[in-house]
C-alpha cells in the first residue's frame, strides 16, 4: 500500500515556529484536544494491577498530567476517555478537563471519540495517547492541521512500524470535523477502522517527528521515559522510600530499597521489580510486602 508521507521540506507548505504555534491558536478552526487514558495498562503488569496506566510518573509528573499540560497550548478544551480506576481519575484529573467515563469495557480508541461527539461538537482534534511520551516541538504538525483530513506523526522504524514496514504512530494525530462525523456507534479502532481506509485514499498525511518518541506503556520504556526526562537521575514517587542506594531507576509508591542493596535500571513496587539487564519481572518475597 502506497502511503503519503509529508516532509515540510519537501511541499513546502509547513507553517514553522511562533507562525505554526499561533495558527494553532487562532486560525478561526475551533479545536479540542482529546486524551485517550482507558487501555488497560496491561503491558505494564504487574505495576498496573493495582493502579491506571495514565497515573505512572514520569520525571514529577504522571502520564496524565504530561500529556494534558503538552496539548494545552494548542487547544481550546481537553477531555479524558477513563475504564476502570474512576477514583483516581476523579481525584487526580486536572482542572477544567472533561471525564469521560466508560465503565469497566474500553471502548477503544474510536468508540471513545464517538462517545465525546456532542463535547467535540464541530471542532476539530488533537489526540494524544496517554502513554505517548513525546521530547520536541509538535506547534508545526498540529499548526498544519488544515493540510490533510487526518495527521499522524510518526517515527522512522524499521523493527515495529505501524506503516509500510518504515513508519511507527507516535501517538498524536489531528483530525478534523469532516473525519471525525465518520465515527459511528460500530467504529471500535481508529487504525483499523478508520485511518487505513484514509490512507489508501490518500486522505492522511505521515509526518514525521524530529523529536524523541517514547511509548511508555512497556516497563523498559516507562524507565527509558523516566530517565530522559529527570536527565538519568533516579524518580522516586512518593511513598516510597530508599535505605540503599538505586542508579538509574524509578521507584515507584509503596517501593522500597532496603540497606544493603543497590539497584540499578530498575522499576520497583511494593510487589515487584522490572530489571532492564534481564528485561524481566521478579516478584518479591511475602516478607518484602508486609
Amino acid at each position: 500500500m502506497w502511503l503519503r508521507v509529508h516532509r515540510s521540506r519537501e511541499r513546502g507548505t509547513e507553517r514553522s515556529g511562533a507562525d505554526a504555534r499561533l495558527f494553532a491558536m487562532f486560525s478561526g478552526v475551533a479545536v479540542c484536544g482529546v486524551v485517550l487514558s482507558a487501555g488497560r495498562g496491561t503491558r505494564l503488569a504487574p505495576f498496573s494491577d493495582t493502579r491506571p496506566k495514565a497515573s505512572f510518573p514520569v520525571g514529577s509528573q504522571s502520564l496524565l498530567v504530561r500529556a494534558v499540560d503538552f496539548l494545552r497550548p494548542f487547544v481550546d478544551e481537553i477531555a479524558l476517555n477513563v475504564s476502570g480506576h474512576g477514583d483516581w481519575f476523579a481525584a487526580h484529573v486536572p482542572l477544567g478537563v472533561t471525564m469521560f467515563d466508560e465503565g469497566s469495557d474500553p471502548l477503544g480508541t474510536a468508540g471513545g471519540l464517538h462517545n465525546m461527539r456532542e463535547w467535540i461538537g464541530d471542532r476539530d482534534v488533537v489526540v494524544l495517547n496517554a502513554d505517548s511520551v513525546l521530547f520536541g516541538d509538535v506547534a508545526d504538525f498540529i499548526g498544519g492541521r488544515d493540510l490533510a483530513p487526518t495527521r499522524l506523526l510518526v517515527t522512522l522504524d524499521r523493527a515495529s512500524p505501524d506503516f509500510d514496514h518504515l513508519w511507527r504512530f507516535v501517538g498524536l494525530s489531528t483530525m478534523n470535523h469532516a473525519t471525525l462525523a465518520r465515527i459511528g456507534p460500530d467504529t471500535e479502532d481508529l487504525y483499523r477502522d478508520l485511518w487505513k481506509r484514509q490512507l489508501a485514499n490518500g486522505e492522511a498525511d505521515l509526518v514525521p517527528f524530529t523529536g524523541l518518541a517514547i511509548d511508555a506503556g512497556t516497563p523498559a520504556n516507562l524507565l527509558a521515559a523516566n530517565l530522559v526526562e529527570s536527565g538519568g537521575r533516579t524518580v522516586v514517587e512518593p511513598g516510597a522510600s530508599i535505605a540503599g542506594t538505586a542508579e538509574q531507576c524509578v521507584v515507584l509508591a509503596g517501593g522500597e530499597v532496603r540497606a544493603g542493596e543497590h539497584l540499578r535500571h530498575c522499576i520497583v513496587d511494593g510487589s515487584a521489580r522490572f530489571d532492564l539487564s534481564t528485561n524481566s519481572i521478579i516478584p518479591l518475597e511475602p516478607d518484602r510486602r508486609d
